[in-house]
């Protein structure tokens, strides 16, 4: 098992009390020690104090079962609005904003951007202004990012 399946782990029993899943894990090596950054959501968004008590946990189970020999730094915050959509069930929270998604089709790689209208099983229901309606199956998004408003 790697150091990124431990920490899900070690995670998953603190994530559960709320209702939160990780989105992703980076690893990170600096010349002084590793800096461990989760990034965990709910499916109606996770708060700066729900953020500070799950480090607060998480990092006191990492202690105990010192799976990590060297320093560290952890840190467990949500997904930066400019980070791609990782999982399906971040889009549901989502519904009625603007994304830049690239997709395979069958031709090769398409890219819209589209105000995502609603999600049917794993295919996502987008609006684009010219384009009008257009479904993308979950598994064929290459990358999505939140257009933001400003």
């Amino acid at each position: 098992m790697d150091l990124q399946q431990k920490i899900e782990e070690i995670a998953a029993p603190f994530l559960s009390t709320i209702d939160a899943f990780i989105v992703d894990i980076h690893i990170v090596q600096s010349e002084q020690r590793k800096v461990l950054q989760l990034f965990v959501d709910t499916d109606s968004g996770i708060t700066i104090g729900q953020c500070t008590e799950l480090n607060r946990k998480i990092g006191e189970a990492l202690e105990l079962q010192n799976i990590i020999q060297n320093s560290y730094v952890l840190e467990v915050s949500s997904p930066d609005l400019t980070k791609p959509l990782k999982l399906l069930r971040q889009y549901r929270k989502n519904i009625g904003r603007q994304f830049h998604v690239r997709y395979r089709t069958g031709d090769g790689v398409a890219e819209i951007i589209a105000k995502l209208d609603g999600i049917e099983g794993d295919i996502l229901n987008f609006i684009t202004k010219s384009e009008g309606t257009c479904k993308v199956p979950f598994n064929e998004i290459i990358e999505s990012i939140e257009e933001l408003p400003w």
